[in-house]
């Protein structure tokens, strides 16, 4: 009896085995035959032989051919374009023909992605380059009989925009070249001539136009002067630039002010110093080395504030013609 159950057992052992062994084997065949057919169903992946569109993408090593991530460059893979699609875009401020709908590139100046118009943050020349529109200077005259705020605004902004040296001769013999101001002198208002406060000099000129005194009542009777009282030296290179006690009179981001108005001065004489204990809304301290593409953007980006916060008052600073002028003669070609 005891033999029997022993073999019972045995048997039993045996055969669950068995089932174990098949279980196993069918199950690593299954395993396998599914892998093989994944390999023989697997798309090889498709080189890369360009940066548009896939800019400082992380690197894939799975992904063949040439690199568009940051450190391509060092690793010496970079695609071909990876220069003109990722690196020159940054550094621009118009759009051109290859940056049209392009991917966003968060360090560029100005963009020229289809979500650009969205963001507000389009370069200059988007429409007409990506879109074929005429340029502005190309439209006709606007209708100024009944003029009106612009969508969004409770009354029209002032914006005070100076060319330093600009001689009104350039508006006749140059007016090919500055076709912007040529047009605005067409379809707005202009005088022939304007007679500049005396002496003719940058400091003395801009404070008298942001003041209405002339020179000798407003503080700045030049670029350079010394003063007995103050015992001190005033120029433009010099820190007593901004010291307050130089300039007199109510400038008129002051005026705003005191009528409920807001202020945005990008560079003007005086609008970086706390003459009479404050300063614009909103001002940039002088620095000759911004180029103007970015000072005109920032005013744009500034008229797009939330009117709670939008200046009603702008002004904008540009040194050229007249570092030119000083350098090369006002009618020369380095002027042009």
């Amino acid at each position: 009896m005891g033999w029997k159950e022993s073999s019972k057992k045995k048997k039993i052992i045996i055969c669950l085995m068995a089932v174990s062994i098949v279980t196993l084997i069918l199950g690593l065949g299954l395993g396998l035959g599914l892998d093989l057919k994944k390999c023989q169903n697997k798309v090889p992946a498709v080189p890369q032989t360009s940066c548009r569109g896939c800019c400082y993408e992380p690197y894939d090593s799975e992904v063949p051919g040439c690199r568009c991530d940051q450190n391509c460059e060092s690793s010496k893979s970079c695609c071909f374009d990876y220069h003109d699609s990722c690196t020159v875009p940054t550094q621009q401020w118009e759009c051109t023909k290859l940056r049209c709908g392009e991917k966003r590139l968060m360090q560029s100046r100005c963009h020229c992605s289809d979500d650009c118009l969205s963001a507000g943050d389009c370069c200059t020349n988007f429409k007409h380059v990506c879109h074929g529109d005429t340029e502005w200077v190309e439209d006709p005259c606007a209708d100024l009989s009944a003029p009106s705020c612009p969508a969004g605004f409770r009354q029209q902004p002032l914006l005070l925009v100076s060319l330093d040296g600009l001689r009104a001769e350039y508006l006749q013999t140059w007016a090919a070249l500055i076709p912007v101001l040529d047009k605005l002198k067409q379809c707005g208002t202009s005088a022939p001539y304007m007679q500049a406060a005396f002496p003719s000099k940058t400091f003395p000129n801009h404070y008298t136009i942001v003041t209405g005194l002339y020179p000798e009542s407003n503080g700045l009777i030049d670029n350079v002067m010394y003063d007995p009282v103050f015992d001190a030296s005033f120029s433009l290179s010099g820190l007593e630039k901004d010291n307050p006690a130089w300039y007199l009179g109510q400038p008129i981001w002051h005026t705003a002010k005191h009528q409920g108005l807001k202020s945005g001065t990008f560079f003007w004489p005086g609008s970086d110093v706390k003459v009479n204990g404050s300063y614009p809304d909103i001002h940039e301290p002088y620095n000759g080395k911004v180029p103007f593409e970015e000072r005109v953007f920032t005013v744009l980006k500034w008229l797009q504030l939330p009117d709670a916060d939008r200046p009603d008052f702008y002004t904008l600073y540009l040194e050229e013609p007249d570092k030119s002028g000083h350098s090369y003669g006002p009618v020369s070609g380095g002027v042009r």
